[in-house]
């Protein structure tokens, strides 16, 4: 049954994320229903303000039931805060709890939800990414008592935390109180914020071509300047276990020199020569380019006369011909390539090689948040 879940939740966010199954993947957040009476239930309800004086950046408002009651978690800093519940349907009760989760990676709201759903075998029904920061979602669960319940969600990622406040009913009662729960999570505010990054920002230059920001947790591994006109920077994401879990390469071509800045030699930029080299790199390590993924505009803070991003599936050759059997993609190969516009005529390449989105979906939405990161830094 957990492993169900775990496949059920896996497909239905690749599904999420691909631009088809935004119209026919995961249903729609439920929204109130005409019949529901708004203004009666709300007479009903008081409205919460909580304080957590020992933790900064945490405070909240909701509209809750006169008659739920609250049961908070005494000095706990992290984990669930606190829990109300309100009256019983059947031997089970509706509850709100209010979780503060540390985190260790630069991520999205979005990924960073569903990388916990995924370890806790939760199953995702509905999701709406806001923005980076702000999502919010509808997915079931089953606690250790074996009850199940539908939980919707609002998440925050407020500094190096996630912050989850949940309105959860049992399924048996989901029809009769999806508008009470709708209601709810509507009214809930987070009275306080900070902008601060999960992780600090690490600055990387050379000379005054090239300006760039990653995550701490990434490692600079070398710089490559193989002409005047062109170099190479490299960055490998280690895992906990010190192991090589992805790697980003920024390539810089221009027809000027990148290191004196008064030169005045003009040289040749052979982008299309860039491209090939880097499909033979690849194919001499035994990966085979399978089909395109994604394919989109990046997100760039530089103007642009071209820009282009694409991802591709990465198989691994088992034998010494094409026509062996291939492995599963276990590999994505992301390449960005865009041209400046303005008085320097210049080239970047940025490629990212990382576990495919469905071998490792974590480290996968870390790479490639890292990855954009890097690309609206670039100046």
């Amino acid at each position: 049954m957990v492993l169900y879940r775990i496949l059920t939740l896996v497909a239905a966010f690749l599904l999420a994320f691909t631009p088809v199954a935004r119209a026919e993947g995961l249903s729609p957040l439920p929204e109130l229903s005409a019949q529901f009476d708004l203004n009666g239930y709300a007479a009903n309800t008081d409205t919460i303000t909580k304080e957590f004086p020992d933790i900064p950046n945490v405070a909240f408002e909701l509209s809750l039931p006169k008659t739920w009651i609250e049961r908070s978690a005494l000095g706990q800093s992290y984990g669930e805060l606190i829990r109300y519940e309100g009256p019983a349907v059947g031997d089970v009760r509706p509850y709100f709890s209010f979780k503060r989760i540390a985190l260790k990676r630069e991520n999205t709201a979005a990924h960073e939800l569903v990388s916990y759903l995924l370890k806790q075998a939760y199953v995702l029904r509905s999701i709406h990414e806001i923005d980076d920061r702000n999502v919010e979602a509808l997915y079931v669960l089953v606690n250790e008592a074996g009850d199940d319940f539908a939980v919707r969600a609002k998440i925050r990622i407020v500094g190096p935390d996630m912050l989850m406040a949940e309105y959860g009913v049992p399924i048996r009662g989901f029809d009769r109180m999806r508008d009470e729960q709708t209601f709810a999570v509507r009214s809930f505010k987070y009275l306080k914020d900070s902008k601060d990054t999960i992780e600090k920002r690490v600055e990387r230059t050379y000379f005054r071509a090239l300006r760039f920001y990653y995550p701490a947790s990434w490692v600079f591994d070398k710089e490559e300047s193989s002409a005047e006109n062109r170099v190479r920077l490299t960055l490998v994401n280690k895992g906990d276990n010190g192991e090589e879990v992805g790697k980003i390469k920024i390539t810089l071509l221009s027809t000027a020199s990148l290191k004196d800045d008064e030169g005045k030699k003009v040289f040749n930029v052979d982008v299309s020569g860039e491209l090939k080299d880097i499909r033979k790199r690849y194919e001499d390590a035994k990966y085979v380019f399978g089909p395109t993924i994604e394919n989109r505009k990046p997100d760039l803070n530089l103007p642009t006369s071209f820009a282009t991003l694409n991802a591709y599936q990465m198989q691994v050759k088992t034998g010494q011909y094409d026509t062996d059997a291939l492995a599963s993609a276990h590999n994505e190969v992301w390449l960005t390539v865009f041209r400046t516009s303005g008085p320097l005529d210049r080239t970047y390449v940025v490629e990212m090689l990382t576990p495919s989105r469905s071998e490792n979906l974590y480290m996968w939405s870390v790479n490639t948040r890292t990855y954009e990161l890097i690309l609206k830094s670039i100046q």
